[in-house]
């Protein structure tokens, strides 16, 4: 590899999607350097568009401090382990044919998941003295009988990737490997679990992902008032500064008019990706996606994205403000919030409608009875099949399924008035 003195210089990233700097990496003469100098989850989204299989490649250049913040991305299901992504990364070696990957994984996941599953699928019986005699059928030792294993899962997969990963921690250290068998006689998997979590959030919060705390006050009312009365007062919004800008957030989902001409017209660009990181990631944490969900994480970027526009058509509308002056005054946050508060609204219109009152229209009134349901949404939605004037799309006489963000005031408009139909 390259030294820093002599390596040719990396051009700043700008405006990049999960395939731009995936071709950014390869196209370059240095893409290890290229790869280490990129934001954990600007990498942790071009593997996922790629697909852990797919990404041998890349996980082998990054960093370990990278690779440990994509693990702390992909493995998690809520609060709870996802075991299905972890077995995919125990079978990355396969993927690389090469063992390589394997013992790097060994170095930078949290040893407490592999520990959990010890505690679910690994039985261990160590003896004072050797024996040669199997404690029971399946079971093989890897220190001359003195410690015998014995896997207790049906799936053969799984089987052959755990005994393999433990054969590989016995020959890095012995040391660790005892620590790990043992680790289960004191320590649920239940209290592993926990523990790993709470570890990985604040992993996570280094990498500029909130507390929900903190990402509860990001989603925090704001009225129109309070936004002319900052726009006039000409205040200057908190700046984001300790983060780094993840790029695919920002341009891999689509956005709407004012959005885009805002994009065009900022001159600081990574400060205003920087902010919308911060917003987007206090986003996810609020509305409880998974940042492995990578398909619901870009639909949110078009709502967080539709929710600005829409603070943006309000402020805008009778010339209080242009985009330009309600973005230097307000920053990204507050515009969101402003949007959010819209829609919140909306939601509450649409939960005042009760749930049997909406059930009578549902044949006679479907557009009306969607409209309902997808406004009374935690983040509220509108139906794929509604454009924002209230016309409608018909697929020879059927209409799509789905739900798109709402963006514009036109939307919320017509999302209203096909509530006040129900109630």
């Amino acid at each position: 590899m390259a030294s820093s003195e002599s390596a040719p210089a990396v051009t700043p990233f700008r405006g990049h999607t999960c395939r731009d700097l995936y071709n950014a990496v390869f196209e370059s003469d240095v893409p290890e350097q290229v790869v280490r100098q990129l934001p954990s989850q600007s990498l942790f989204m071009v593997v996922k568009e790629r697909g852990i299989e797919s990404s041998a490649d890349l996980i082998g250049m990054a960093s370990l401090d990278q690779c440990r913040a994509l693990t702390d991305f992909d493995l998690w299901h809520g609060d709870s382990l996802n075991e299905e992504a972890l077995w995919r990364w125990l079978a990355l070696a396969d993927e690389a044919d090469s063992l390589e990957l394997l013992q790097k994984l060994v170095k930078f996941i949290d040893l407490k998941l592999i520990a959990v599953l010890i505690g679910r699928y690994v039985e261990a019986k160590v003896f004072d003295e050797p024996t040669e005699q199997p404690p029971g059928p399946g079971f093989h030792t890897p220190d001359k009988g003195y410690t015998w294993i014995g896997i207790k899962t049906e799936n053969p997969d799984h089987h052959f990737l755990l005994a393999r990963l433990l054969a590989l921690i016995f020959e890095s250290s012995a040391e660790v490997f005892y620590q790990l068998l043992a680790t289960p006689s004191v320590a649920t998997v239940t209290m592993l679990e926990e523990e790993a979590f709470g570890e990985r959030m604040k992993r996570l919060a280094s990498e500029g992902v909130p507390e929900p705390e903190v990402a509860a006050a990001v989603h925090a009312p704001y009225s129109t008032a309070e936004a002319l009365r900052d726009i006039k007062e000409a205040s200057h919004p908190k700046v984001v500064e300790d983060i780094r800008a993840v790029e695919p957030l920002v341009y891999e989902a689509r956005s709407r008019r004012m959005f885009a001409a805002l994009l065009g017209e900022v001159s600081d660009h990574e400060a205003f990706e920087m902010e919308f990181t911060y917003i987007m990631n206090a986003a996810v944490v609020r509305w409880g996606v998974d940042f492995s969900e990578q398909p619901k994480v870009l639909e949110l970027a078009e709502q967080v994205k539709g929710a600005i526009n829409l603070a943006l058509e309000k402020l805008t509308k009778d010339g209080a403000a242009t985009v330009k002056a309600a973005y230097t005054a307000l920053g990204l946050e507050k515009l969101y919030r402003l949007g959010l508060t819209e829609l919140m609204a909306l939601r509450n219109k649409a939960r005042k409608i009760s749930l049997e009152a909406a059930e009578k229209i549902r044949d006679s009134n479907q557009p009306a009875f969607s409209a309902v349901a997808c406004a009374r949404e935690a983040f509220p939605v509108m139906p794929l099949f509604l454009n924002d004037d209230g016309t409608i799309i018909d697929e020879g006489g059927a209409l799509p399924s789905g739900t798109k963000p709402i963006g514009t005031l036109q939307a919320v408009q017509t999302v209203s008035a096909l509530i006040e139909q129900v109630s």
